[in-house]
């Protein structure tokens, strides 16, 4: 649900901002629609129209990086959306502007609507294009696909503006609506066909989505090196990637890598991270432990001899075979018969290689020393590790070393 209401707004930001490129970019050419209007030949059409919507184009380009980098980071990045935005939308739109009037004007004759309409989805389909390498993810097919069928919505408004209102406002209405739905159905195409996704929620109250594929999204104080700016962190703290089906997670400054599922979370700064898995939804996850790759928590559990669970003043050693009561943990309901809450296994030879496998009736929350929260449901088994801590319903237990 956060997600959708997320992409929602993500989708409208776009849409308004692709409008007010396509009104603004028509706005500079209409000093010389008259040129466009009296052309005598095919070649001067399609010249004329490479140079209108190159305009059109570049307007709407940058304005969707301008919605873009807004979204992402909270504030304006005129230059960025300049720079990244205005010159390949100004090419974009000039190629796929000549390409469509080409068709338009040399096959069909400049009478059929219905192949006016296609010739919009064909230009729109390359900005998408052209968007989808400079916003990370977005991919190649969701952009074109985004684009063409924005192209296409926006362009039968472009013709029911052309009919109903007078020519310069037309063209202004019209091309806002090309721009409008361009940049509403990028978010659109990314939505509904991306695999894998970050739900950031702020402090604030603010949320944001990303997709998550072979472009990796990082988080960091540094603008420079982070895609979202978190303060009061490491320049470049975290990493979130897309590989062989799996979201992978880094943590620069614990040298933690960890794979993880649908719902799970990661804490930087103000922020949490929940990911998102269409592949691997939470139901099935949950049958799978977590697993945590941590150079610096292994050589930590190397030099203790013995996991504790703190529970308030009382300390429960924790070693294979251990069992806790719904009378060590009043807040737990055993499912068995024995009142057995939760056991300790060993997951390997190696003794210190502990698990402790939730057997009550409620899920509990488990939170690493490095502030990654995981979600242990009944009949999964958590790795045991210095530091956790676990929310078993109102009680909260600490693993401490001996």
């Amino acid at each position: 649900m956060k997600r959708n209401l997320s992409a929602l707004k993500k989708a409208l930001q776009f849409g308004i901002s692709g409008a007010v490129g396509g009104f603004a970019g028509n706005l500079l050419t209409e000093p010389f629609m008259h040129r466009l209007n009296n052309s005598e030949s095919v070649f001067d059409s399609v010249l004329s129209t490479a140079r209108w919507f190159g305009l059109v184009g570049g307007g709407i380009a940058t304005a969707v990086m301008f919605g873009y980098y807004y979204y992402i980071k909270g504030k304006p990045q005129i230059k960025q959306s300049l720079k990244n935005g205005g010159l390949f939308g100004l090419i974009a739109g000039a190629v796929s502007g000549a390409i469509a009037e080409g068709i338009f004007s040399g096959i069909g004759d400049g009478e059929n609507e219905l192949l006016r309409v296609i010739c919009w989805g064909i230009a729109g389909s390359l900005l998408g294009l052209g968007l989808a390498k400079r916003i990370p993810n977005l991919g190649m097919l969701r952009g074109a696909g985004g684009g063409g069928v924005g192209g296409v919505l926006g362009g039968c408004l472009f013709i029911l503006f052309a009919y109903s209102l007078s020519g310069t406002a037309g063209r202004l209405a019209g091309c806002a609506a090309i721009g409008f739905w361009i940049g509403i159905m990028l978010v659109v195409a990314e939505t509904l066909f991306n695999k894998a996704w970050l739900v950031i929620s702020y402090d604030t109250g603010v949320n944001r989505t990303l997709t998550v594929g072979a472009e990796p999204v990082t988080f960091g104080s540094d603008e420079n090196l982070s895609i979202i700016c978190i303060p009061n962190v490491a320049p470049l703290a975290m990493r979130f990637q897309l590989e062989a089906g799996q979201i992978v997670c880094e943590n620069f400054d614990s040298g933690a890598v960890s794979y993880l599922r649908s719902g799970d979370q990661k804490r930087i700064g103000n922020c949490t991270i929940t990911v998102g898995n269409s592949d691997l939804p939470a139901a099935t996850s949950a049958q799978v432990s977590p697993s945590i790759i941590s150079q610096k928590s292994t050589a930590s559990a190397s030099a203790s001899r013995q996991f504790l669970l703190k529970l308030g003043s009382r300390v429960i050693p924790l070693t294979a075979g251990t069992q806790l009561f719904a009378s060590d943990i009043p807040s737990l309901t055993a499912t068995a018969s024995n009142g057995v809450v939760a056991t300790v296994i060993s997951r390997s030879r190696n003794e210190l290689s502990l698990g402790l496998t939730n057997l009550g009736d409620r899920s509990w929350w488990a939170t690493d020393s490095q502030g990654d929260i995981k979600m242990v449901e009944p009949e999964n088994t958590l790795t045991l590790a210095l530091g956790t801590k676990i929310e078993f319903g109102e009680i909260e237990g600490e693993i401490v070393g001996s």
